[in-house]
């Protein structure tokens, strides 16, 4: 009898935990189906109440760490991610790093992010978490770090998304150190390899800011970058004599933006050209000063150009 009592009690037990869970996992998928935020947390923390130390109970706590991120509650975010210890999260410390980068607090962003890198094995993660501890470093001016901890990155296996981002940020390092000969030859490979990345148009400001401070001496011809492959197709195309030279001066994601802004090169005395592109399945509108021809004296032209704010690179077209 006691037997049959105690197989009872155990199997009652069973029902109950497997009931307890499966109630748990809908909450929470249905939470993460809903599109009202409100009504999503509510559901969260429903989730989290019913039972804080199991798997959805922890990944309700987690998302709701997100949200209050999302929100820029970066404290109340922290105050979350701490309670998580489940051993199935393992972003934890990312979103750690990620929070205490916003509120300042750049040591403890640099440990999380560094127990992120040696614990994780997703790779894009850990591009960024090497992004996170450089920008730590920038906060505190400690720029000979930040350098040499994008450097470990660019000789590591895990650069792969964000190349770009790279070679902008490492000149910026340079840049900081007053090394601005290096820092120009971080932005110049930028311009070359990534021509329609928006960290190029930043690069762009830096060089011209570098060359109105004063910092280096900057001939237009040498800071405007020509894209190779575009020459190289060109040249298979025609012989040469029928492209022209354009000054590609921006490229916008509105058609009406980009024409508006044309209108700016009119004002300056050149003629312009708009035309679209495909970059990464999303489509540019880009503007462009010209035609110039070999006979235009096209130093001048940039000359003139960036006295009026405009940044540019060389690019042919028919």
């Amino acid at each position: 009898m006691k037997k049959e009592i105690l197989i009872l009690l155990i199997l009652v037990n069973t029902i109950i935990f497997v009931y307890g869970n499966t109630t748990q996992k809908d909450q929470y998928n249905a939470a993460k189906k809903e599109i009202d935020t409100i009504k999503m947390k509510q559901i969260l923390e429903g989730v989290y109440q019913e039972d804080n130390s199991s798997l959805y109970g922890q990944q309700s706590l987690f998302e709701l760490a997100k949200l209050a991120y999302f929100e820029r509650d970066f404290k109340s975010s922290i105050s979350k991610l701490k309670k998580i210890y489940h051993e199935n999260i393992t972003d934890k410390q990312y979103w750690l790093a990620k929070a205490y980068l916003k509120i300042g607090k750049n040591q403890l962003a640099i440990v999380s992010s560094q127990i992120y890198i040696a614990e994780s094995d997703d790779r894009a993660k850990i591009e960024n978490a090497y992004f996170l501890i450089a920008d730590a470093y920038l906060q505190q001016n400690m720029y000979k770090r930040a350098y040499n901890t994008l450097e470990s990155l660019r000789t590591s296996k895990y650069i792969n998304n964000n190349i770009a981002l790279l070679h902008y940020t490492m000149g910026i390092c340079k840049e900081k150190q007053g090394k601005y000969t290096q820092a120009l030859m971080f932005y110049k490979k930028l311009k070359q390899d990534f021509p329609y990345d928006q960290y190029c148009y930043l690069a762009d400001d830096r060089i011209y800011n570098l060359g109105k401070e004063k910092k280096l001496e900057l001939d237009p011809l040498d800071i405007t970058s020509f894209r190779k492959n575009d020459i190289e197709d060109d040249t298979k195309a025609a012989t040469g004599e029928d492209l022209k030279i354009y000054l590609q001066v921006g490229a916008f994601s509105s058609e009406a933006s980009a024409r508006q802004y044309g209108e700016k090169i009119k004002v300056v005395g050149y003629n312009h050209i708009v035309f679209s592109k495909i970059k990464d399945s999303s489509k540019l509108y880009v503007v462009a000063a010209g035609p110039f021809d070999e006979k235009d004296d096209l130093k001048e032209i940039m000359q003139k150009l960036r006295a009026n704010d405009f940044s540019f690179y060389v690019i042919k077209r028919y």
